[in-house]
């Protein structure tokens, strides 16, 4: 089965081992073939893969450990750039109801993460068969979020991560877009 990009997506920005060049490699083929992206998204990718190219993996993995793990600034965690505790919580306890309801196998994903964490979110908006729901999902949470995330890179354009976050929150602006 053809994965999505969502899917593609998401892999990337899991913590990175020994075939992340591999995956954004098929990753920026996969969005160059596909018409709804627009040539500067697949642009925004081929940076990140120029700018992985010349990093070994272990200081990979020290900038995404750094990175996504060590500031809430730059945190994947989507509910923590819009809510403070019981809202969030609330948020939280809803997108685990979701993630049931619709058979996404979360514990296959989550590797301890919550269900707000955006490598999940893009696994199951890749999953998710529901066009409304997913509509609805990106619209009312996922890119609200990611803006958030988006501007906090754009103060730390040195930062590797900085062209995939990026290129993650174009994908999704265009499907938004394109659903209107």
């Amino acid at each position: 089965m053809d994965k999505s990009i969502y899917t593609r997506l998401a892999e990337l920005l899991e913590y990175p081992g020994e075939d992340i060049k591999l995956k954004v490699d098929e990753c920026v083929k996969a969005l160059a073939k596909d018409t709804r992206y627009p040539h500067e998204l697949v642009h925004e990718m081929k940076k990140f893969q120029k700018d992985l190219s010349e990093m070994p993996l272990d200081d990979l993995q020290g900038v995404y450990s750094y990175t996504f793990e060590l500031s809430g600034d730059f945190t994947l965690d989507m509910g923590y750039h819009l809510y403070d505790g019981f809202k969030r919580t609330n948020k939280l306890t809803v997108i685990r109801s979701m993630y049931k309801d619709k058979g996404f196998p979360y514990d296959d994903y989550s590797k301890g993460e919550l269900p707000d964490h955006l490598p999940l979110l893009l696994h199951f908006l890749g999953f998710l068969k529901d066009e409304e729901l997913k509509k609805d999902f990106r619209e009312s949470f996922v890119i609200i979020a990611m803006e958030k995330l988006v501007r906090a890179f754009e103060r730390n354009h040195q930062n590797i991560y900085s062209h995939l976050i990026t290129a993650i929150y174009r994908v999704i602006e265009n499907d938004v877009k394109e659903e209107k």
